[in-house]
């Protein structure tokens, strides 16, 4: 299950590793887009301020025909001499008046400059007329004079300035009136113009930027693209008290860009700026704001994008990529799920029908944990088999690992050439009978190379004439002797399908009718004797093979199954296995 395994974990990284950059996406885009929002404010808030001075100039050029009108400087010239406004003939204050009222509606036409006021003040400051604006029209006390746009328009200059009238913003332009050009002035006009809604509106088609003005704490008039709701740019006193302790704002005249509102969806970054002149120490200002888009989480990117975006997403790669990530799933699950399966479920089947003649499982054949339940199922058929009091018999090596490979790289139990000495035969006697090889219970014994024919010989590092003896192994799933069977006799000899010689059937049959048993040598020698029959019998080379090497590899296999099994002792049986000579080797308890 090793691919299938690193499949699942590498498909749980890359989900892991593809959340955790849509979240890392997800907050760069948030601080990027209010780094982005920040300068796209300060660009916005001076574009407004621009707006604003080149309006002034714009509006100041547009009273040069009012100052140059005879009404204007005439009823100024006159009105300067006199002493009281009361001592001038109605008839040079009515023509200055409806100089003004002419003028305001000519510019109020489509291509002019709009006035919402208009004043025309003498060289004292006394108002001679005005229109659009009838508070202290006639009276003797209605001066404004004391306006520093009016003071410094009476005495040459060209001024601009912004006040406040009864909670309404006025952006007020001031030219001086002269009889002769570079003259001494003989009053100004004093032109204003109310910060409504439709001015704040004209400034943000010009500057595409959302603003309001705002007096106090009441905003006064906004103006925004169609996109941008309005309502979020109002102003409260909470907000007008912040302004009073930001150090920019009361220096420079400017904020920095702050979060204004939280709206969902997205936020309202703002700056708020000072309107210039006499309005700012009433409260006036105004503030310019951009809708930053938050994206709270990364399914917020699906709102956020357009027909444009979505079309630029590669679509089909991202559906042949998780469409070849399912088919190589899928094959790694068929091959190491699905196949080993079926296979481990046939075998089960097979072991499970009366007509075959397989009496266990081959872990062998079987790959990673049903390697394991094959052999967790064999153990328990034996355990069963015994406590039913059914001998199974003993077990065979190649039925339970499946076929042994005929010259294996190295073999546990190989019979060395003539002349050589295994580990075993170079240590002393005393040594040799007490030593046990180790075997782990999850996993089969290495198998015996089995034995070549007489034309394979060789001068192979596994002789033919050992090749007998090598089939002798400790079973994974031995056989238990049933108490009181041929096992509880010690080893026994036995050759199957009769190719035993007659001799060995004899003895055989004379140990089954009550003959005394003969001990582990005897019986040893007793197999090796049918062993080497057989393998004669079967015409199969034994010249080289001595009972002391045959000795060897049975003494080796019954201390690797007393080792494992806690037996009391091993049997051999000699039997024919597809035209050679075998042994199999059985623990009895």
């Amino acid at each position: 299950m090793l691919l299938s395994r690193f499949w699942y974990l590498f498909l749980s990284a890359a989900l892991a590793g593809v959340i955790f950059l849509l979240y890392l996406a997800t907050a760069v885009t948030n601080r990027n887009g209010q780094k982005n929002a920040a300068r796209l404010l300060t660009s916005a808030s001076n574009a407004v301020g621009w707006y604003l001075k080149d309006d002034s100039r714009t509006r100041a050029a547009a009273l040069i025909p009012l100052v140059l009108d005879p009404k204007i400087t005439k009823g100024l010239q006159a009105a300067s001499k006199a002493e009281k406004l009361s001592e001038l003939k109605n008839k040079v204050r009515q023509g200055a008046k409806s100089a003004l009222a002419s003028f305001r509606e000519k510019q109020g036409e489509k291509g002019g400059v709009p006035f919402d006021a208009l004043w025309a003040v003498d060289i004292h400051g006394r108002v001679l007329a005005n229109d659009n604006f009838e508070r202290g029209t006639g009276s003797e006390h209605f001066e404004m004079g004391g306006y520093s746009i009016v003071a410094d328009a009476i005495h040459g200059w060209i001024r601009d300035d912004a006040w406040v009238f009864d909670g309404q913003i006025y952006r007020v332009v001031a030219r001086p009136v002269e009889i002769v050009v570079g003259g001494t002035p003989v009053g100004a006009i004093i032109a204003a113009k109310v910060v409504d809604d439709s001015f704040a509106q004209a400034i943000s088609n010009r500057t595409g930027s959302a603003v309001a003005f705002f007096a106090g704490a009441t905003r006064v008039a906004s103006g925004a693209p169609p996109s941008f709701d309005k309502a979020a740019l109002e102003v409260h006193s909470a907000d007008i008290e912040k302004l009073q302790q930001d150090k920019d704002y009361m220096e420079k005249g400017r904020t920095a860009a702050r979060l204004l509102r939280e709206t969902p969806g997205y936020d309202v970054m703002a700056i708020f700026a000072r309107m210039p002149g006499e309005a700012w120490s009433l409260g006036a200002g105004y503030v310019v704001g951009h809708r930053q888009a938050i994206v709270n989480d990364p399914a917020e990117f699906e709102r956020l994008a357009d027909a444009n975006d979505k079309k630029a997403v590669p679509l089909w790669i991202l559906i042949a990529g998780a469409a070849g990530a399912t088919l190589l799933g899928l094959i790694f699950t068929i091959l190491e799920h699905t196949l080993p399966l079926r296979k481990f479920r046939r075998s089960v089947a097979e072991l499970g029908d009366r007509k075959s003649e397989t009496e266990v499982l081959k872990p062998s054949t079987f790959r990673g944990v049903y390697k394991k339940i094959a052999a967790n199922v064999n153990d328990s058929l034996d355990k069963i088999a015994a406590k039913a009091g059914i001998d199974r018999g003993p077990a065979d090596m190649e039925s339970v690992l499946g076929p042994l490979p005929t010259q294996p790289q190295m073999s546990a139990f190989s019979v060395p050439k003539a002349g050589e000495l295994t580990m075993e035969d170079r240590a002393p006697d005393s040594q040799r009978s007490t030593r046990k090889r180790s075997v782990p219970k999850s996993r089969p014994k290495r198998s015996l190379p089995k034995a070549k024919t007489g034309g394979e010989e060789s001068d192979s590092a596994a002789p033919p004439e050992s090749s007998g003896a090598d089939d002798v192994a400790a079973s994974s799933e031995p056989a238990t002797a049933i108490s009181g069977g041929p096992a509880d006799s010690g080893p026994v000899t036995e050759v199957d399908r009769g190719s035993a010689a007659p001799s060995t059937k004899k003895s055989a049959s004379g140990s089954d009718q009550g003959d005394a048993p003969l001990d582990e040598a005897g019986q040893w020698r007793k197999v090796f004797t049918d062993f080497v029959a057989l393998k004669k019998k079967l015409g199969e080379p034994t010249k080289k093979l001595t009972y002391e090497k045959f000795k060897g590899t049975l003494q080796r296999n019954k201390d690797a199954l007393i080792a494992r099994h806690q037996c009391e002792r091993v049997k051999f049986r000699v039997y024919e296995k597809q035209g050679r000579a075998a042994l199999k080797a059985s623990p009895v308890k």
